[in-house]
């Protein structure tokens, strides 16, 4: 969009400078800060687009949204209802570092606005986002993307024969976040060695709390033989759970995760739990956990608690 139609929104906005602004309603500092910079007063003192900008950083350095709804908290998953060899993994992360990503919304106060729900407004990390990210991980440890067990997994795509491509076993739902806050990245001259230009960019704070499930159905594996079907489940469940340890505590999610960025703590805030829709069992499998690496360990051990079972 042309900047300069953002001018005739409000003829007077300059000489009102910031008086009545409401610095929680992001759309009208947003408009208010675009009408400076169409107008030409991008940089003028104390009453420019820049001035604006940074009165409204200095106010919005951390922001609580309050709850969330409903109908944005975690998902209660019936395995009951999925195919046998379904699993979910559900927990509660805590941040170690910000998270941040790069949203596609051009009309915004700062260059760098973070991902957010398109209805409620709030921060938020895709499922495609997740996918992405668990996939770097297993990578990183060394799992290619052509290996079979990464294909059954994530999916393949095929552009030419999309039929036959496949969505593979694993499914991702999104987390929202309700707390807000700004990083600001000064990069630095190499020969000055100062910086002149700071970069805004808005994140989700460290210490705030997010929802992360997974769920598992191989579809794939409905009436083949219940034995390899049994060790390709537990299999992939020791895989994806050292995915999920490596992701969130080695290589982390969302951008920046080069410059530290989308960690989150190893302890958890409270008990997450895995659900396996066990073949051949009445109930399902339900193992809890307090930390990322207990996860592991339960994944681990239930691999060889169904291998010894299979073993004549």
């Amino acid at each position: 969009m042309n900047p300069k139609y953002y001018a005739i929104l409000g003829q007077e906005e300059y000489e009102n400078g910031f008086a009545g602004i409401d610095y929680n309603n992001i759309d009208a500092v947003t408009t208010r800060y675009h009408v400076l910079v169409a107008t030409g007063h991008k940089d003028d003192r104390d009453t420019g687009g820049n001035a604006l900008r940074t009165d409204w950083a200095k106010k919005r350095l951390k922001v609580d949204l309050g709850q969330l709804p409903d109908f944005l908290k975690p998902p209660l998953i019936d395995l009951s209802q999925l195919p046998l060899g379904s699993f979910c993994i559900q927990f509660t992360f805590k941040l170690l570092k910000p998270y941040t990503s790069r949203d596609d919304n051009q009309f915004y106060i700062v260059d760098n606005p973070i991902v957010r729900d398109k209805v409620f407004r709030l921060p938020m990390v895709r499922p495609t986002a997740w996918k992405g990210s668990l996939r770097h991980a297993l990578w990183q440890l060394g799992h290619q993307e052509e290996d079979d067990q990464i294909k059954q997994l994530f999916g393949t795509a095929n552009d030419e024969q999309p039929e036959k491509g496949n969505n593979g076993r694993l499914y991702f739902y999104p987390t929202f976040f309700t707390q807000t806050s700004l990083e600001i990245i000064n990069p630095h001259d190499r020969e000055r060695r100062f910086g002149k230009n700071p970069i805004l960019m808005e994140s989700v704070p460290i210490g705030t709390d997010g929802a992360f499930t997974l769920l598992y159905t191989p579809l794939d594996r409905i009436g083949k033989a219940v034995g390899e079907t049994r060790q390709q489940i537990f299999a992939d469940l020791q895989l994806v759970a050292a995915g999920l340890e490596a992701l969130f505590t080695v290589y982390g999610f969302g951008a920046k995760t080069s410059s530290g960025f989308g960690l989150a703590s190893n302890q958890l805030p409270q008990n997450g739990d895995i659900k396996v829709n066990y073949p051949s069992a009445t109930e399902p499998i339900i193992q809890d956990f307090n930390s990322l690496t207990l996860l592991k360990r339960k994944a681990d051990a239930l691999k060889r608690v169904i291998s010894k079972e299979q073993t004549p």
